[in-house]
């Protein structure tokens, strides 16, 4: 759980450490800790938690944008917990297209050689859980 904030809390058991972000909110952190000469302290800090859950991954264009250094600072901590902590990402970025999307080919190959080493990878196909859902239950009509 974030002090701060006390964002990004879900319940799991006591003895697990847990930390969720979006990949926006995890970038603004990053970039922020760099700005302020503390990047090294937060990639220990977020080395540290059980499982890391980083969603939203490919909806943090602006951010990337703003932050240049975005795809180097997200290796820096995937480096940081590679083969010592759990990292869990959610994306729709095909693996194929992250050279492109992160704007360094050899940092991305870098990047997904140790998000995907000994990985459990789940591909989900067909239509948005939410979209079904809201299919199901449609709004009442307007008076």
């Amino acid at each position: 759980m974030d002090r701060e904030t006390n964002q990004g809390s879900y319940f799991c058991p006591a003895t697990y450490r847990v930390r969720y972000f979006t990949s926006a909110q995890l970038l603004t952190k990053l970039a922020a800790s760099l700005a302020d000469q503390t990047l090294p302290r937060k990639i220990r800090q977020l080395s540290s938690y059980d499982l890391l859950v980083i969603d939203e991954f490919g909806f943090d264009r602006i951010e990337r944008q703003e932050h240049p250094e975005s795809a180097n600072l997200l290796y820096k901590l995937l480096d940081a917990r590679n083969q010592k902590k759990s990292t869990a990402l959610a994306t729709n970025v095909d693996f194929d297209t992250w050279p492109t999307y992160l704007g360094d080919p050899p940092l991305a190959m870098a990047f997904l050689d140790r998000l995907i080493d000994r990985a459990i990878i789940l591909k989900i196909k067909g239509k948005s859980y939410r979209a079904s859902r809201s299919m199901q239950n449609p709004p009442p009509p307007s008076a």
